[in-house]
């Protein structure tokens, strides 16, 4: 095995610790050589996976320390000709003078803020055995590297490139897991991946999932391998959103991680739960495929039995979808619920002290709405009449307790099915009747949704007060509704 002596280009690892501030971005270096390697090979579909590895779990531990990263390509790979020239060029790579990725050539480097050892397997073209370049960090201080030609541990006989980052440092891999680096490189390769220059996968087991250029939204319901312990199985990651997004779709990805079609574009997945705008996510599965003009899928075995694969977790999925979409709704109506019971609790305080005519003016567009307009709206009071502003002010320490009702959802039966509220004397509560067309509404929008509960509150307290005198309550909600109207905008 030939020993080579590194010879760098000037201020190196000045310019290698300012580009890499972090192990992600380490990690992202060899990313881009990779997605370098590609470009350049010009040939077919582009192909980078990122797999993890680790020791195993001690007693009390589900999964070990992170011991190597392997990031592979199928690019123009090279020879043990080629890597001598690139050790021999670090930091005066040809890469200065073109529109490439990699940053001074000195990516290899970056192995050195990750791991103890580097070890770049490569062959310039399938069925040609790689060649091993290694590089360790005690060597780099005496500007050491080698190049093996058949190296044991780590060789291939594929076109393309492997570096495995051997004994990660165990400073650093708590920082490195696959969630962390599936968002991190989502990211930082999203012009790339949307322009479909190739596929970027990710795996810390025996299945890769695919690398997305966002993050997809909502929740995480559901994220593994339809056939567990199946070679080749469709793995699934879908995401339930809280309320309905036009845009949201489920994917599905086939060999090579290639996007196929939104699995609602097959027969047969047209409707629920498939077709609901709540869901997102996406499906790969790498036996699928294509028919010769690629405009649909091959009706194979293989296509049948992922049908019935689908078929089987539907109900589980629709499931998920009403138990988030409940938990979201929940979530947000107590959120809002807790600023209309302040509303109804400040419009209850300035109503007792005849302070509502003076917030009756419009407001300029450029004002602030919500919290901040009330707050507008007492300083224009402050102005008015100081006097009663500066008792409030007196009193502010001693305010008595708020007198907004208790509100909560309800889901009605019976006569009162059709009701958009009801008052509880037994609980004595207000009760909003959840399945409402209005109220399902008025949740998308959270003013939208303060004006409906501050309107059922304004009926309900008016019903307690008049009770029959029908014609009397719809005069006084009227009233009620106008004089709040400030508070309201």
């Amino acid at each position: 095995m030939p020993r080579i002596t590194l010879r760098t280009g000037p201020g190196v690892f000045e310019v290698l610790a300012h580009v890499c501030r972090s192990p992600l971005e380490a990690v992202k270096q060899f990313v881009e050589n990779a997605a370098d390697a590609i470009e350049l090979g010009g040939a077919g579909e582009g192909h980078i996976s990122v797999k993890l590895q680790y020791e195993p779990a001690r007693s009390g531990e589900t999964k070990g320390l992170l011991k190597s990263i392997a990031i592979q390509d199928n690019g123009m790979g090279m020879t043990s000709g080629k890597m001598e020239q690139v050790l021999q060029q670090i930091g005066n790579s040809e890469k200065l003078d073109s529109a490439l990725r990699g940053e001074q050539g000195i990516g290899i480097l970056a192995f050195a803020l990750l791991a103890g050892e580097l070890h770049l397997a490569s062959s310039a073209a399938d069925g040609r055995r790689s060649s091993c370049l290694v590089l360790r960090r005690s060597w780099l201080k005496e500007g050491r590297a080698e190049i093996i030609e058949r190296c044991p541990a780590h060789q291939h006989d594929r076109r393309g490139t492997v570096a495995h980052l051997e004994n990660v440092l165990a400073e650093i891999a708590p920082q490195l897991s696959k969630d962390r680096l599936k968002d991190y490189l989502g990211q930082q390769f999203a012009t790339d991946l949307k322009a479909n220059l190739y596929d970027l996968s990710i795996s810390d087991d025996h299945n890769f999932e695919q690398i997305h250029p966002q993050r997809f939204r909502g929740v995480k319901v559901m994220s593994a391998s339809l056939s567990p312990g199946h070679p080749g199985a469709p793995f699934v990651e879908i995401y339930v959103l809280p309320w309905e997004m036009t845009d949201a779709a489920i994917s599905l990805y086939g060999r090579g991680g290639t996007r196929i079609c939104s699995l609602t574009d097959l027969e047969g997945f047209k409707g629920l739960p498939w077709s609901d705008r709540r869901l997102e996510g996406y499906i790969r599965y790498d036996r699928l495929k294509r028919t010769a003009d690629k405009t649909a899928l091959v009706q194979d075995q293989v296509f049948n039995d992922f049908v019935a694969e689908l078929r089987k977790i539907e109900p589980h999925v629709q499931e998920l979808i009403l138990k988030v979409s409940a938990e979201s709704q929940e979530h947000r109506f107590d959120i809002v619920l807790g600023r209309v019971g302040r509303l109804i609790d400040r419009f209850l305080r300035y109503r007792d002290r005849g302070l509502l005519t003076d917030l009756n003016f419009v407001p300029s567009p450029g004002r602030i709405r919500g919290d901040g307009f009330a707050r507008r709206a007492e300083a224009t009071i402050a102005e008015r009449e100081p006097s009663t502003r500066t008792a409030e002010s007196a009193r502010r320490g001693a305010r008595a307790e708020t007198r907004a009702p208790h509100i909560k959802l309800n889901s009605p039966s019976g006569d009162r099915a059709g009701y958009r509220s009801w008052f509880d004397p037994g609980q004595g509560v207000i009760c909003i009747n959840r399945e409402h067309t209005e109220f399902l509404l008025s949740q998308r929008d959270e003013r939208r949704c303060m004006r409906y509960l501050f309107s059922i509150w304004a009926k309900e307290s008016l019903l307690q007060e008049y009770g029959p005198q029908a014609e009397k309550i719809a005069d006084e909600l009227v009233g009620v509704l106008a004089e709040a109207e400030p508070l309201l905008w």
